[in-house]
């Protein structure tokens, strides 16, 4: 293995080098002295990938346009000498128009500044934006337009956002699974990577209402990401303008919800910006329930999310941007009714003799809930040495803390078969990362744009349990007093990241993407891997792309979500079947990707993507009881393969549309870490020859939205969601994982009417929308079933919303 990583790395050295070499090859050279040159930035000195730059002559006719690369440049060589005006736009971004006189000398290099468009232009749809040609990559764009025309518009939480995306398969505990992977997203703000929280990504920390855009790439990942590999999340934050805007807005409906926010962005003086938003949210599905239908048993939920953000510009080459997230959240955890009390006759006489006339509830109101506490923050440096040379600094810390609270005697009281380990606990998670990150952008030339950087992470993770049980009597049943174990497992972890990156565009179709990159873990055990990254992509013609991607990927276990191994059970009725404890493996992954990128005409783009990965020490993980709270544990070895298609329509000026499916699979072979979490059978399978396809998996996805503007200020907006189901077994004899649930579909409708206001720039949204308009009863996963599922969790039943927002 080590043979091939040298082998693949001096190869990409090599290409490196031969890049450099040809960079200067004068068969792709332009006249300079009518070329037009620059680039696209955000207010905070952001560079701005992907922003459509158009040229005007004097009589207003575009005679040249380009789409800016991935550090924000853009060149346009125009047919003659005269005087143009430049301009590029973004979604509802745009900079203002500057004037250049093209002659016998070289144009001085242009800055343009993207900027929000008036209230006036924010109606107007224009057409697709470019595609992607220098990508090796599937590459995936959401505004906040697209957002906000979602049913509950930007009301939607992070997962329903993510699942309108390619190859994104929803698995409860608001967690998506995109390309067969148990997770594994990579979050981003504004350009930083936030540190996993302990609660794994249950709680959403920050709200859809605060991204202006996000940019998403599935898989064929650069050098510069890492740790997280699946997909990156790369939102663009809102941020203040001159003149100011802000907005409430009151959200509410089905299922006991409310949910009331406010957000408003502004500046102060020349130089600083400013945007605060705060969102408070309660209902009686902050978890999903175990039982199908609107009847929840002890669900109630709240969750207030504060998002804050500064922008310092200090001068044209200097910005500072601080950033502040807060999210404390309480849940129930939902019971189900008809629950069987003591049906062996061993547990309650136990409990009785440990707590003296005990008596206990129903099985629907056994009492345990949730607290979670997330608080983010980060500081970031941008600056432009010059037009060729620009970085980034930023530091960051995170805390995050959950606290289950169980309820043991009443829990304990139901216990189906003593015959099997079982134990009701109480579980107090907390984890502060603090890290170092640096980004380096070097535009050597026309033909290479250069990244370099590395991140430094470290995180401090604590994990206390408090276990109830009972003795064993040596013959497998329980006896004697209600025991109460106490564990405090500390580990401190340690993450070094860095990473070289070239964009080698030889001419104007092709371009080769070379990187290297090293990781290095110290946590349970120290590991390390360098990774070469090889991507290139073809430009037929404007119209049709394509790409091809091999990576080595490297993904470390969360810190936060490593089992609890360190309790001593032995002799009690919580002993796993199996002892076995290994730590756990940093999964190592090797990664292909082939795929294109169609412009069917200016209205409609098509993309296609093919990948596969192999993996030792494929990484998982499950929900072990009814605690929300995730554990890691890994196969010795799996693949993942998958296709995926997607569709962006601009139909009409009024009618837009896009939509997406998915087919992949998940397998794993042996049972690398985890032991005592699973059962015997469990085990027996992963490690039998033909091993076991993974408990995320989920074969067909499929997804579509379409939206239709009505006289210029009525939307109406249908989404549709299919899901051929998670795998699960018939029954307890069967293969583990060996078919799958009910398929389901589920269609969302909404329709908003936008009432201008007699004060200037004022506006009122009045929106009601249906989610599951057909009733579709269906469970996202059925407990047992599968591994690391304590109970099944049902989805939303027809439900009604109504949101009033004010604009001023």
């Amino acid at each position: 293995m080590l043979s091939s990583v040298r082998v693949v790395s001096y190869l990409c050295l090599g290409l490196l080098l031969s890049a450099f070499a040809l960079s200067g090859d004068p068969a792709f050279a332009q006249d300079p002295a009518r070329t037009i040159t620059g680039t696209v930035q955000n207010q905070d000195l952001r560079r701005v990938p992907q922003a459509s730059v158009e040229v005007k002559d004097q009589e207003g006719t575009v005679v040249g346009t380009a789409v800016a690369n991935d550090a924000g440049e853009f060149s346009v060589e125009l047919p003659s000498e005269g005087t143009y005006s430049v301009s590029a736009v973004q979604d509802t971004y745009r900079s203002e128009y500057a004037i250049v006189k093209v002659g016998a000398e070289a144009p001085v290099p242009l800055s343009l500044t993207l900027s929000k468009t008036k209230e006036i232009a924010l109606e107007v749809v224009s057409p697709l934006a470019p595609i992607q040609y220098k990508a090796s990559s599937e590459t995936y764009a959401l505004s906040r337009k697209e957002i906000e025309a979602l049913p509950r518009g930007n009301n939607n939480e992070l997962h329903d956002v993510l699942l309108t995306i390619p190859s994104a398969v929803y698995g409860s505990l608001k967690q998506v699974h995109i390309r067969q992977d148990h997770a594994n997203l990579q979050l981003r703000i504004d350009g930083v990577p936030i540190p996993d929280t302990v609660s794994s990504t249950f709680s959403d920390v920050i709200s859809p209402r605060a991204w202006e855009r996000a940019d998403i790439i599935l898989g064929g990942m650069e050098a510069q990401y890492g740790n997280k590999t699946a997909a990156v999340l790369d939102i663009t934050t809102k941020s203040g303008t001159k003149p100011s805007f802000g907005s409430v807005q009151m959200m509410g409906g089905s299922n006991k919800t409310i949910n009331p926010s406010f957000e408003y962005g502004g500046t102060i003086g020349e130089k600083f910006r400013f945007y605060i938003l705060n969102s408070h949210t309660a209902t009686n599905r902050g978890i999903e329930p175990p039982t199908l239908g609107r009847t929840v048993y002890h669900g109630q939920s709240e969750r207030n999310q504060t998002f804050i953000r500064g922008d310092y510009q200090h001068d044209n080459k200097n910005n500072f941007t601080w950033l502040f997230l807060n999210s404390v959240a309480k849940y129930q955890i939902p019971t189900a009714p008809g629950g069987e009390l003591d049906p062996s006759g061993q547990m309650l006489p136990l409990l009785q003799g440990s707590r003296p006339g005990f008596s206990p509830v129903a099985s629907q109101a056994i009492d345990e809930f949730q607290k979670e506490n997330n608080q983010y923050g980060h500081m970031v440096w941008r600056h432009d040495v010059n037009a060729n040379n620009f970085f980034s600094l930023s530091g960051y810390m995170r805390h995050t803390r959950a606290t289950f609270k169980t309820d043991p005697l009443n829990l304990l009281a139901y216990t189906a078969d003593p015959a099997e380990p079982f134990s009701a606990a109480d579980q107090d998670r907390n984890a502060y990362s603090t890290g170092l990150r640096f980004d380096y952008t070097y535009v050597h030339s026309k033909q290479h744009l250069i990244k370099a950087g590395f991140q430094l992470d470290r995180t401090q993770s604590v994990n206390k349990t408090r276990l109830f049980t009972f003795l064993d009597d040596g013959a497998g049943n329980p006896t004697g007093d209600l025991l109460s174990l106490n564990a405090d497992n500390r580990q401190i972890g340690y993450r070094q990241e860095f990473w070289i990156q070239d964009q080698w565009s030889p001419n104007d179709q092709w371009t080769f993407n070379l990187g290297l990159r090293g990781d290095i873990v110290q946590y349970q055990r120290n590991e390390g891997q360098v990774s070469p990254r090889i991507g290139v992509s073809y430009k037929y013609n404007p119209s049709n792309v394509f790409h091809v991607f091999y990576g080595r990927m490297f993904t470390p276990p969360n810190l936060e979500a490593i089992s609890f191994a360190k309790l001593n059970t032995l002799g009690t009725r919580a002993q796993p079947e199996d002892l076995t404890n290994n730590t756990v493996r940093a999964e190592r992954a090797h990664y292909f990707e082939v795929g294109s990128y169609h412009a069917l005409n200016r209205y409609a783009t098509l993309q296609f993507t093919g990948w596969y990965k192999l993996s030792n020490f494929l990484s998982d993980a499950g929900q072990f009881g009814t605690t929300p709270l995730l554990n890691y544990f890994a196969f010795e070895r799996g693949w993942q393969r998958g296709i995926d298609g997607a569709l962006k329509l601009q139909l009409t000026e009024n009618l837009t549309a896009r939509g997406n499916v998915a087919w992949g699979q998940c397998k794993g072979y042996g049972l690398q870490s985890g032991h005592f979490l699973l059962e015997a059978k469990e085990i027996a399978d992963i490690n039998s020859q033909g091993g076991v396809f993974c408990d995320h998996m989920q074969t067909l996805t499929s997804s579509a939205i379409v939206s239709y503007r009505l006289l210029e200020r009525t939307t109406f907006t249908g989404q549709m969601l299919f899901a051929s189901g998670l795998r699960t077994s018939e029954n307890e004899d069967a293969k583990t994982n060996s078919t799958h649930s009910p398929s389901y579909t589920i269609y969302n409708l909404s329709i908003a009417h936008v009432f201008p206001l007699p004060w200037e720039g004022q506006k009122f949204l009045l929106g009601f929308d249906i989610v599951n308009l057909l009733d579709q009863r269906y469970y996202i996963n059925q407990g047992e079933g599968s591994i690391g599922l304590g109970v099944s969790h049902a989805g939303m039943p027809r439900s009604f919303f109504f949101r009033g927002q004010w604009f001023f």
